[in-house]
């Protein structure tokens, strides 16, 4: 009789159901977004013993080196002992610092003390002579940063950041919206909460001076934060509950404020929990953090603020006039889908170079043997082919093959469905930047300073990411790149009620653009296919 076991837990077996789905039936959850298909590649797992009783690897595996396969498409065919680990994932690069003293302020926080009463604005909520606290936490869809900081002194008392626990309902914002929507009873924000109370109590050994919380994350993060109904945000026109209230004119914003003690978590019960206010749709409360860090509501020049992922963020203006947008760019830039994609792991490819004599060279994330293939990685390589003419314009091979191997030991390469995979994300982060810049009447050369955000825009080289036509073809200069934006706005908002109170009323006159309702929109799209210059 076959035996499995995962992390240590034997598991029943039954010979007709793949490793993913016995999984699942001990109630252990596996990450996937692709419904078992092979295609987000989510669900590897490590197979410690017993590789020789199950099933050959598929064509979906077909890069995996031995000792790792994907649980959806593995089957045990012979009786023997198999052990399973979940490909550990705590070692994934986290950015969690950006541009610190970007923005001068004068500290002004909604917490504040009258002689032993410590008020939230103006009400009292508690006597104390101990520390006042402040959380700020950025709620990304794939990583979680937590920030504790005495409001007091405006310094960072301590840190944290771990993997998104909600990730086992998809790697992106929809699948967790069909998620949240098919089984409700608010099983994603029971389990973020938990894990986040957890980290709290493990960064804050006086959690009850905590008296407020600033969070940011996109709306459906932020959203499934507090509790509220999601599904309108995966449906046209893509509007939050919030969102269709003020629309409605029922509200005046789209912030969101509850009490500690609601949300459940281990600080003080009166604390409040404050979500930043969203841009519109898709273009949620990171990116306004965002706006609050680069200091745009008192910009005099043309700026752009790029934030590079699943989904792509785009805001180009200055303190009179801002326009946005979201580009559903997809995963592939950040490995989902493509056939040696991986996240930021140890072992990750994260630059790439082909040298005079044709030999490729490569560096991993933690200098390991390669496993896959990260977004910096994937756009050096794509950079590198087409440099050394071995992709032409289409993303074709000029030769006979159909790839091109990076570690032919490891496995790890590239071939044409992925390189068509990623012309289209890029294409559609540059239909997006086209039609922004054509409604701003200007040109990109415009721009005095180009913001990028986020770990995917502080690890790309920027000619590699020029010369594929991803990045306008300005000068290196005029390029910031400024790592994690959204916790540096969101300490801003903690510490200041000011910088707070501008974020809350620039927000409302940024104007949200439709790309797909642009009549241009088809013609850039397809330009933005090719490896190719911006033009």
């Amino acid at each position: 009789m076959p035996k499995l076991s995962l992390n240590g837990t034997e598991i029943s077996c039954d010979q007709t159901r793949s490793l993913f789905d016995l999984v699942q039936d001990a109630s252990m959850h596996v990450p996937s977004s692709c419904k078992k298909q092979g295609k987000c590649k989510e669900c590897l797992v490590e197979i410690k013993v017993g590789e020789e009783f199950l099933s050959p690897p598929t064509v979906h595996e077909k890069h995996l080196v031995p000792g790792y396969r994907l649980s959806c498409q593995t089957f045990i065919e012979k009786d023997g002992e198999v052990v399973v680990q979940n490909l550990k994932r705590s070692q994934i690069r986290i950015k969690d610092k950006g541009l610190s003293n970007m923005v001068d302020f004068k500290l002004d926080p909604v917490i504040h003390r009258k002689e032993n009463v410590v008020f939230l604005d103006e009400t009292a909520i508690t006597e104390s002579d101990g520390a006042l606290l402040g959380l700020v936490v950025d709620i990304g869809t794939t990583t979680v940063v937590v920030r504790l900081i005495d409001v007091e002194e405006g310094k960072i008392k301590a840190s944290a950041s771990f993997e998104n626990p909600q990730r086992f309902a998809g790697s992106n914002v929809m699948s967790r919206i069909a998620y949240d929507t098919e089984f409700g009873k608010k099983e994603l924000k029971r389990i973020f909460t938990k894990h986040l109370s957890e980290t709290i109590l493990s960064i804050c050994k006086t959690p009850e001076h905590i008296y407020e919380v600033v969070i940011g994350g996109n709306t459906t993060m932020r959203d499934i934060f507090f509790g509220l109904d999601v599904h309108s945000i995966g449906q046209k026109p893509y509007h939050s509950i919030s969102e269709k209230e003020v629309l409605k004119g029922t509200r005046s914003t789209t912030i969101l404020t509850e009490t500690a003690k609601k949300i459940q978590l281990p600080i003080h019960p009166k604390a409040m929990v404050y979500g930043l206010p969203i841009i519109g749709g898709h273009v949620g409360a990171d990116t306004s953090a965002g706006l609050l860090a680069i200091h745009l509501m008192e910009e005099e020049d043309l700026v752009a603020f790029m934030d590079i992922g699943t989904n792509t963020e785009i805001v180009i203006g200055n303190k009179n006039k801002a326009i946005a947008a979201s580009s559903p760019s997809g995963p592939s830039f950040e490995g989902g889908g493509i056939s040696c994609g991986m996240p930021a792991l140890n072992g990750a490819i994260e630059s790439v170079f082909i040298d005079e004599n044709d030999e490729v060279k490569i560096k991993t994330v933690g200098d390991e043997d390669p496993v896959g293939i990260c977004g910096s990685g994937l756009m050096d390589i794509l950079s590198e082919l087409s440099r050394k003419e071995l992709i032409n314009e289409l993303g074709r091979f000029e030769d006979d093959c159909d790839q091109f191997d990076l570690d032919k030991n490891n496995r790890v390469f590239i071939n044409e469905n992925d390189i068509n995979l990623l012309a289209q994300t890029k294409a559609a982060n540059v239909a997006a930047l086209k039609i922004l810049i054509k409604n701003y009447d200007k040109k990109f050369e415009d721009i005095k300073t180009f913001y990028l955000a986020g770990g995917f825009g502080e690890h790309i080289d920027l000619d590699a990411c020029k010369r594929i036509g991803l990045l306008p073809n300005i000068p290196n200069e005029k390029f910031k790149k400024i790592g994690n934006a959204t916790i540096e706005g969101l300490t801003i908002a903690l510490l200041s009620k000011n910088k707070r109170k501008q974020l809350e009323e620039f927000v409302k006159n940024i104007e949200q653009i439709n790309l797909e309702s642009d009549p241009d929109f088809f013609d850039y799209f397809v330009d933005g296919c090719l490896f190719q210059e911006i033009k």
